[in-house]
């Protein structure tokens, strides 16, 4: 292990060093120490960063640093933009300052990318291509055209030789990852190495065109028939892993306020539509725009909102859908025990967290919000205090979470600027009323059961076997429960409302599973009652008094 580490080092050793040599120059000797860099530095440049003192903060020396680093560390810097569970505000708030803008490659460059991804020369297939791109970024830069069939479009073409500069600084944040992991302060903490892994994921995704077109329709069908967004089309005959054609659309950025002014545009509508269709991409679609900056966000006449580049998307599933929604109700409503209680479900509450004292910090934050009205609670700040939280107890956020957080409160951040005065709660009620009927509806209840009837039977016929061996460890003496003290009465609330539920939920599923033996086999006890009624009936009022239960439960910690 330890010479394949050195083998590698000495491949990308020149990198190593210019790595090295920039941080050193934007003063973050202590960065240097921590990814153990130092020895990559001649001696001169070691005694000279000794005796530099800084005169600008570490965050902003860290955001410098960054930007000249290249591609791949903008690139990172605008991911760990989106962890305010892993760096304080400070650092947050310069790394959402990231630019991913580079100086345009030649275009002769661009054409032999053209022709060799095409299989003929550009101007068979493109009456016009202007050289001049309109836009260009750290994974490649955008020219407008028009196709032999009369089609404006857009062509993104990737940068040449950015997938093996990718490549090496993704081994080189591997190495850096793994010391740190093996070595640093929050080795118990964190797995940096999974971080890492999360963003060479992400890197993939958005270096691959094809799959950015595929997430590009994907967003198209979702939307098809509502008529206030438009997703730009793809021409596939024209796309390949290294080039992407889309429709070519002319509208007004979101923050160019003075334009959408002056066509006369409904500022207030456009904000609502944003923020509407935003919500409908997380709690309906489950695959949301996870990189929604101004420069991808757009209008056209009549007030239709446009969504471009789709390289990086976000994606949940049902379940996680459903626990987010129940912690941003939570939110609203003010609810302490509603916000742990989903934060638990979502899995980032770790077992080294001293819940009592998180209680106390987000019932904290619940008085804070107390007197407000729903619609003068601005979700950015709260989501941003939470993860405040998160930092403050080291937990550990899924990364679709941090993107969700993150493009959330950028969302809101553009719908503001449109309108001073947006409503979030008023845009999300009907959807949260849907959202509810759907939740109750008897599709809902159908589902719920079939997923999970298994998973009863399962119980039942482990139980008595589970409960076996429980007993025999603590006759043993083997069995052994640490409870802090300023825990013991919250621990054993839960407990005893878990046995009641638990005790419940398995008498409740031995009677569905039951009930159609009973009713298949018409088991009389007199007159017209039979078994199967009266288990009917039964299971009714267990099904009653578990929900009594959990609405008794919802408020208390």
């Amino acid at each position: 292990m330890v010479l394949f580490k050195i083998r590698k080092q000495k491949k990308h050793l020149k990198r190593y060093r210019e790595i090295a040599q920039i941080l050193s120059r934007h003063g973050l000797g202590h960065l240097l120490q921590i990814l153990d860099l130092t020895k990559f530095l001649p001696v001169h440049q070691k005694k000279e960063g000794e005796n530099k003192r800084p005169r600008t903060s570490p965050a902003e020396r860290l955001l410098l640093a960054l930007e000249e680093l290249g591609p791949t560390f903008i690139k990172l810097g605008q991911l760990l933009s989106t962890r305010a569970d892993l760096l304080p505000p400070a650092y947050i708030q310069q790394l959402q300052k990231l630019q991913d803008q580079l100086p345009s490659f030649p275009f002769d460059q661009v054409a032999e990318c053209l022709e060799r991804e095409l299989g003929r020369p550009y101007n068979n297939v493109f009456t016009q291509f202007n050289p001049v791109p309109i836009a260009a970024a750290s994974i490649g830069q955008v020219h407008k055209a028009t196709l032999k069939t009369g089609q404006e479009v857009a062509v993104k073409v990737k940068r040449p030789g950015i997938e093996k500069i990718l490549a090496t600084d993704i081994e080189i944040l591997y190495d850096l990852a793994g010391f740190i992991d093996r070595y640093g302060l929050w080795k118990d903490m964190y797995n940096f190495r999974e971080i890492v892994r999360e963003f060479e994921h992400m890197l993939s995704e958005e270096t691959n065109f094809i799959l950015e077109g595929q997430h590009a329709q994907n967003f198209r069908a979702h939307f098809r028939n509502d008529s206030n967004v438009h997703i730009p089309d793809i021409y596939w005959p024209h796309t390949t892993p290294q080039i992407l054609t889309m429709e070519f659309v002319n509208g007004i950025k979101l923050t160019d306020l003075e334009e959408i002014n002056r066509q006369g545009l409904n500022r207030q509508l456009i904000a609502h539509r944003l923020i509407n269709a935003y919500f409908y991409q997380i709690f309906i679609h489950g695959f949301f725009h996870a990189d929604p900056h101004p420069g991808n966000l757009s209008v056209l006449p009549g007030e239709r909102i446009v969504f471009m580049d789709f390289g990086i998307v976000g994606k949940l599933d049902d379940e996680t859908r459903l626990k987010i929604s129940d912690f941003i109700l939570g939110l609203v409503q003010k609810d302490t025990a509603a916000i742990i209680r989903a934060a638990d479900e979502l899995g980032v509450i770790p077992d080294y967290i001293n819940r009592y004292l998180l209680y106390h910090d987000v019932d904290k934050l619940r008085e804070k919000y107390y007197t407000r009205s729903l619609n003068e609670i601005n979700l950015a700040d709260s989501i941003n205090e939470f993860m405040q939280l998160a930092l403050k107890y080291r937990m550990r956020l899924p990364s679709q979470l941090t993107l969700l957080g993150k493009a959330l409160v950028t969302v809101e951040g553009v719908g503001r600027q449109l309108d001073p005065n947006l409503q979030i709660a008023e845009i999300a009620r009907p959807l949260g009323a849907r959202l509810f009927r759907e939740r109750l509806s008897l599709n809902n209840w159908k589902k719920i059961i079939r997923n999970n009837l298994l998973a009863y039977h399962q119980l039942l016929t482990n139980l008595p076997q589970d409960l076996t061996q429980i007993l025999n460890i603590a006759k043993r003496g083997g069995l052994e429960v640490k409870i802090q003290r300023q825990e013991q009465d919250y621990i054993l609330r839960k407990i005893n409302s878990l046995i009641n539920r638990l005790i419940l939920s398995i008498i409740l599923a031995a009677l569905i599973i039951a009930l159609p033996l009973l009713f298949e086999f018409k088991v009389s006890l007199y007159g017209n009652f039979s078994l199967a009624k009266i288990g009917l009936v039964l299971g009714g009022i267990i099904f009653l008094l578990l929900l009594f239960s959990l609405i008794h439960n919802r408020r208390r910690p």
